[in-house]
């Protein structure tokens, strides 16, 4: 099932809330499971996933980053099995951050944590920069190369994410 179809809205990594929370409220009415306990057991289960489907739905398309591994996933861009390569200098720029997070863990230092945090979160926007032009559009028709951004971006993203929920487990 596809989340975009079910919301009734274009493929875009650009969401209105409000409209998914409109959109949400209407579909979890119409397929509440409360509607079908007089109809037969098909009915109901097909009630309860739909139900199910549509809290996920939800959540993957108000959350920028499960919406685009979404994205990247139905498109076959992204594949849970693969180990993306990384470019070389951006995993020796993480390298760096890791090893000052190692050093930092047995001698911590609130004013260099907060200094990697802030260098963490300037490398966020540096990548998202690369990417913010298919965050705006209201449809994403973008090429085989733009995907190849995206896809990057999200691996990036993740690499990143997880430094700083290290940090934050440090402060």
């Amino acid at each position: 099932m596809d989340y975009f179809e079910l919301f009734g809205m274009p493929v875009s990594l650009k969401v209105n809330k409000a409209y998914n929370v409109k959109k949400y409220y209407e579909l979890s009415k119409e397929f509440h499971p409360d509607h079908f306990s007089l109809d037969n057991s098909n009915a109901q289960e097909k009630a309860l996933m739909m139900s199910s489907e549509i809290n996920k739905a939800k959540k993957i398309l108000d959350h920028a980053d499960q919406r685009l591994a979404y994205y990247l996933t139905i498109n076959n861009i992204l594949n849970t099995e693969e180990k993306q390569v990384l470019p070389p200098q951006f995993l020796g720029e993480m390298m760096d951050i890791n090893e000052q997070l190692m050093e930092l863990e047995f001698d911590k230092d609130a004013s260099q944590l907060a200094a990697i945090q802030l260098a963490v979160v300037e490398k966020e926007t540096l990548i998202y920069e690369e990417v913010a032009v298919f965050f705006e559009m209201d449809e994403l028709q973008i090429t085989d190369s733009d995907k190849q951004k995206l896809k990057d971006y999200y691996y990036k993203k993740k690499y990143l994410n997880r430094i700083l929920e290290r940090l934050n487990e440090m402060m």
